[in-house]
């Protein structure tokens, strides 16, 4: 039993740590709610890897994760505000857009390169290589003869 809950003591961490973050989102600022995601991510780093169950992907999933929930955080409170009038109008904030959108955007990149990292090898390079290998250079009896296949 004590195994079990050993194991999702990480997956917990991050879920009651960005419960909080919410929460403080909407009742103090920007702030605080990220100093709290920033110790959510370091007390899961530190379980993880006390527990010996760190995953770089994982981690790296959970950085970026992270940042894009600051990049929307940020976004309605410094890109977006409400206007008393005309009743439901907003006023988009430029500077507030960008900084969202560039913090969006440096949390993406590093999970796009790692979905498309390539691997394994390159096969048609590999084939090719093996063809090369399967041949035999033509000798100079061969080239007179004419009995070869040129590549």
């Amino acid at each position: 039993m004590f195994d079990n809950i050993k194991n999702n003591i990480p997956p917990i961490i991050i879920a009651l740590g960005f419960l909080v973050y919410i929460c403080l989102i909407v009742s103090t600022s920007l702030a605080a709610a990220s100093i709290w995601a920033l110790f959510t991510i370091y007390l899961w780093l530190i379980s993880s890897l006390y527990l010996k169950q760190y995953n770089f992907n994982t981690f790296l999933y959970i950085l970026c994760f992270s940042g894009i929930i600051l990049s929307v955080s940020f976004f309605f409170l410094q890109g977006v505000e409400e206007l008393p009038y005309p009743e439901g109008a907003l006023m988009f904030h430029v500077e507030g857009i960008a900084k969202a959108a560039f913090l969006f955007f440096i949390c993406t990149v590093p999970v796009i390169l790692l979905k498309t990292k390539n691997t394994e090898p390159n096969k048609n390079f590999s084939q090719q290589k093996e063809n090369i290998e399967m041949w035999e250079k033509a000798s100079e009896k061969d080239l007179q003869s004419g009995n070869y296949e040129p590549l």
